[in-house]
């Protein structure tokens, strides 16, 4: 399901196709757990000449396989070179992103404690206990020689 707040930008799935120049290799089922869970909250952008999808090749892929027949998508007016850099930008700067990771073993922990649980995360519970772990061992004194 497509959010209230991005429904008017809804197209019919069928009109978009995926990039056939990404190379980035995606986790559908991951990504079809959180449209499952939250729906879709940030639209798809693709080249308005060829219909190529720039960003969000996955979500589309994703909603496909739900059977959704339509997404939430906003256009981009860019040549085919502009087209491919704006795709690859795209998947680096994904590459990119790390963790403040005391700060998000806080938030699961929080999460963790409601009835919900981790549901809609994408995290469970093994990787909630392999992160505190870490930290516990990352913030043990070195013994003194």
């Amino acid at each position: 399901m497509i959010r209230k707040e991005i429904e008017h930008l809804a197209i019919n799935i069928d009109e978009l196709h995926t990039h056939p120049s990404n190379v980035r290799q995606g986790d559908i089922g991951a990504i079809s757990e959180s449209l499952q869970a939250h729906g879709q909250y940030r639209t798809i952008i693709y080249q308005q000449s060829t219909k190529r999808i720039l960003a969000g090749n996955h979500t589309w892929k994703a909603a496909k396989a739900l059977g959704w027949t339509h997404i939430a998508a906003t256009p981009v007016i860019c040549d085919d070179e502009q087209a491919l850099r704006i795709l690859l930008a795209d998947n680096k700067a994904n590459d990119l992103a790390t963790y403040d990771e005391p700060e998000l073993i806080e938030l699961l922990k929080q999460l963790a404690d409601t009835d919900k649980g981790l549901l809609g995360t994408l995290f469970d519970g093994d990787e909630l206990d392999s992160l505190i772990a870490d930290q516990q061992h990352y913030e043990q004194p070195t013994p003194p020689d």
